[in-house]
């Protein structure tokens, strides 16, 4: 049978007096397209004013989450979801950086103490922290080129596969190229995940970050030419 996989949102939700745009979720084609490709079934999530139901998590058998601007309520449901029942997750840019982020938060509300839902006091916590709050490394130089079809390659670059980790078995070599379109990025110092990808710009930038066998991030968008099918394969996988 073949394996259901929530494709989780960006989020547009924000000031309706501003512009209706604003409420909306954004998944992109390029994300169920190469879902399907794998071999699996790929489901859109659909967030509640940004929180999701157990019942929709439940449903899945796996997850990919797409890249996007910032974190909401849902991507933290997600991630404490697949650590609680052993799903497959596949992080993608933001959703990389999420697999980092989420244990940092963890790390530091389970520290000072909590009661209750643990997702919720993560968002609390990060709500008190102020707008500018991030857990991230913000850097230069990755954003550049342009994201657009048929522009991939303007935004790519080497990236260096660490050897022995689950990204190395899932793509089976040292080395792949990537779009690559991002300002922030997991700590290169951090040791709650481990590192499976370094840019080879030699600039010091992760490219990649892992926990156990069943959760794998990207930094990079393997999404947009379908070059590397391998590590949307992951997902389709027992």
């Amino acid at each position: 049978m073949k394996k259901i996989i929530g494709v989780v949102p960006a989020s547009s939700l924000g000031d309706m007096t501003k512009s209706t745009m604003s409420d909306h979720y954004r998944v992109g084609n390029n994300y169920t397209k190469r879902v399907a490709e794998a071999g699996c079934v790929p489901i859109g999530m659909a967030p509640v004013d940004n929180w999701l139901s157990e019942e929709a998590m439940d449903l899945c058998d796996g997850f990919i989450v797409q890249g996007g601007d910032e974190f909401y309520p849902y991507h933290y449901q997600i991630m404490h979801h697949v650590l609680t029942k052993g799903k497959r997750y596949l992080g993608i840019c933001l959703g990389e950086q999420l697999i980092y982020v989420y244990l940092e938060l963890k790390r530091r509300v389970e520290e000072r103490g909590y009661e209750g839902d643990l997702v919720k006091a993560i968002c609390d916590y990060v709500q008190k922290q102020g707008p500018e709050f991030s857990v991230q490394q913000k850097i230069s130089d990755h954003r550049s080129g342009a994201m657009t079809r048929g522009g991939e390659d303007a935004a790519k670059h080497d990236v260096n596969i660490v050897p022995g980790t689950l990204l190395h078995r899932v793509v089976g070599r040292d080395t792949m190229r990537l779009a690559s379109f991002h300002y922030l990025n997991t700590p290169p110092t951090q040791t709650l995940v481990p590192i499976n990808a370094w840019s080879a710009k030699g600039d010091g930038v992760v490219e990649g970050v892992e926990y156990g066998d069943r959760i794998l991030g990207v930094q990079g968008h393997p999404e947009v030419d379908g070059l590397l099918p391998e590590v949307f394969r992951f997902l389709a996988e027992d």
